[in-house]
């Protein structure tokens, strides 16, 4: 099975060593999107509360991302990729048919203003 990962992190023009999307693109045609957080960032977020939150409870749950990982380094990535799907564990994060990107491959993403 061939599988191409898109990093968001490699896409940016800051340097983003904390968390960002990541896309898998299957041989077989099937797609997945996850979010990934490094460990370190996890402590941050924690200290910041859930964002989307009201106060009263705002540092008493946050939302999870879809993985956390050591750092977001291609070689990491690919080594991560390379045991979920061994392991058969990516399915959770597939993009159903309505929710793939463009037929080119391509991911695109509306950022928030």
């Amino acid at each position: 099975m061939e599988a191409r990962i898109w990093i968001e992190a490699e896409h940016l023009a800051e340097d983003v060593t904390d968390f960002c999307n990541i896309a898998v693109y299957l041989s077989t045609g099937e797609r997945y999107a996850l979010n990934v957080w490094t460990f370190d960032f996890f402590a941050v977020a924690q200290v910041e509360g859930e964002m989307h939150a009201s106060p009263a409870v705002k540092h008493l749950y946050m939302h999870p991302p879809d993985l956390l990982v050591q750092d977001l380094t291609r070689p990491t990535i690919e080594k991560i990729v390379i045991d979920v799907l061994e392991r058969g564990r990516l399915p959770q994060w597939r993009l159903m048919p309505d929710e793939a990107p463009d037929v080119d491959n391509t991911l695109r993403f509306d950022l928030p203003a």
